[in-house]
């Protein structure tokens, strides 16, 4: 206790804390930290705590022993080359002389523990700085060179060996710039000069053996100095380039493209228009013979003509819609109509160009009018049933059902016996142009179904399809009618 208050008494206005341990553990887990270690010596135990802690490398600060017996300087002698720093006997702690020695021992230990650290984060700074990938030099706050990486040594390594600790840095660029061939006429040589007397921005320097490098300045934090990165931009500058090329001539395909799709665009459209009307007069002149109780032949050839004439119209129209939806010019609008009507009525018109009875319809269940968009849904119903008349090529039986679900919702089913699909085909024939394989030798453009879905989702609804290769196809549209108020 006097050996503490004593101690106390020298240090207590030098702003640090006293701790005491009872055991050499702790002794030695606090002292590592600790700027002295003052040892009450009274056995060969503390003799002994003295020495293994001055066999410590990492101690900062001294060890120092007080003796609590009477001794000869023989043990003082003893206790000093053991470990201890300085040894002092009991009856001098009091006096004027200890206190200025602790306060002069604690004093340089603040120091030592202040470049202790200072070297360990300098240390860490080194590692940190050398496993960076990136080719730099650190100036400290008097614009001189404090750290070169290994990365800027092997990318010059000519300079490795004069680019050292402490030279300014326009003496640096002089040896660099002479060693890299740049004398004052060269082109380059006004920028370099401009940038490293005021390492600022970044600029790109061409070499001579074809790489260009890119040197950039920033500051260091709380003004510490600044940091001088070097990076070999060729590889960057040329993939640049090729990147620049490649996006011309990609916007050059576009806009070809976009000039192509401008007259797909208006072929299609003065197609729809111009076909019309000859279509329309082939139509009805068949219709006229086939009124005429031609001979069986003249009746079966003007059944192909008019099939031939509707499969036409309907391309047209399936491509004509297709593309005015892509291109967001196909809007929904609603009306209110007897859906049951213009279901029997396709059918009654599909029927007409195939033989008797391959269509059945039942629209009973449809007992009100609704209100949805009546050409999209005169577009899906036709390229449904002219689907399963074209991939039902023997003894067709196409069925047609629609009505109204429990909720309010609309379901109509178009079902064939056809060809069907095979399996792991289904989830793809919505896509636009594909077709499915069971439909080879049968004509068709594959963008029918992808319209389908289009217009099905365009008004909310959806579509699905059952199909069992040999068995036929079964699709199925859900829909809601769009809400009355719409239409005021």
């Amino acid at each position: 206790m006097a050996i503490t208050k004593a101690i106390w008494a020298a240090v207590a206005e030098m702003g640090v804390e006293i701790e005491n341990t009872n055991d050499i553990q702790s002794l030695t887990d606090k002292s590592s930290d600790s700027l002295l270690t003052i040892i009450a010596i009274h056995d060969d135990a503390g003799a002994a705590a003295g020495a293994a802690l001055g066999r410590n490398p990492s101690l900062i600060g001294d060890i120092i022993g007080i003796e609590c017996t009477a001794g000869d300087n023989g043990r003082e002698l003893k206790l000093l080359s053991a470990g201890f720093d300085s040894v002092f006997h009991l009856d001098m702690i009091g006096s004027a002389d200890f206190k200025a020695i602790l306060r002069s021992r604690l004093g340089k230990a603040r120091i030592r523990q202040t470049n202790s650290i200072m070297q360990e984060e300098y240390r860490r700074f080194r590692a940190a700085l050398t496993a960076s990938p990136d080719a730099f030099i650190v100036l400290d706050s008097d614009r001189r060179i404090f750290f070169v990486s290994e990365h800027y040594k092997r990318a010059y390594p000519a300079l490795a060996q004069k680019l050292v600790r402490g030279l300014p840095v326009m003496e640096a660029f002089e040896i660099a710039r002479i060693e890299q061939g740049v004398t004052d006429d060269d082109p380059r040589y006004p920028a370099m000069k401009a940038f490293w007397e005021t390492l600022h921005g970044e600029v790109d320097f061409p070499m001579e053996n074809g790489r260009t490098w890119r040197i950039k300045a920033a500051p260091l934090a709380d003004s510490q100095g600044i940091i001088i990165t070097t990076m070999d931009m060729t590889e960057i500058l040329r993939q640049k380039k090729e990147i620049e090329e490649k996006s011309r001539q990609v916007a050059e395909a576009l806009e070809k493209e976009r000039e192509a799709s401008t007259l797909q665009k208006q072929f299609i459209g003065m197609v729809s228009h111009e076909f019309r009307t000859p279509l329309a007069i082939i139509d009805g002149n068949a219709q006229m013979i086939q009124r005429l109780n031609a001979g069986q032949e003249a009746q079966t050839r003007c059944k192909t003509i008019r099939s031939a004439v509707s499969r036409l119209v309907h391309m047209m129209e399936s491509v004509l819609s297709s593309s005015m939806l892509k291109t967001g010019r196909l809007d929904v609008e609603p009306e209110e109509f007897d859906l049951g009507a213009l279901v029997q009525e396709l059918c009654e018109e599909q029927a007409d160009l195939s033989r008797p009875g391959a269509i059945t319809w039942d629209v009973s269940g449809l007992a009100d009018n609704v209100v949805l968009d009546k050409k999209m849904m005169t577009l899906i119903l036709t390229n449904l049933l002219s689907n399963a008349i074209k991939f039902t090529p023997q003894n067709p039986q196409i069925r047609v059902s629609a009505g109204h679900e429990p909720g309010g919702g609309i379901v109509i089913e178009v079902a064939d016996n056809g060809v069907g699909i095979p399996a792991g085909e289904t989830g793809r024939i919505f896509e636009r142009y594909y077709r499915a394989s069971t439909s080879t030798g049968i004509p068709g453009t594959g963008i029918g179904l992808n319209l389908v879905r289009d217009l099905m989702e365009l008004q909310g609804g959806s579509v699905r399809v059952d199909s069992a290769v040999g068995q036929g196809t079964r699709l199925i549209l859900y829909l809601q009618n769009v809400n009355p108020n719409s239409l005021i």
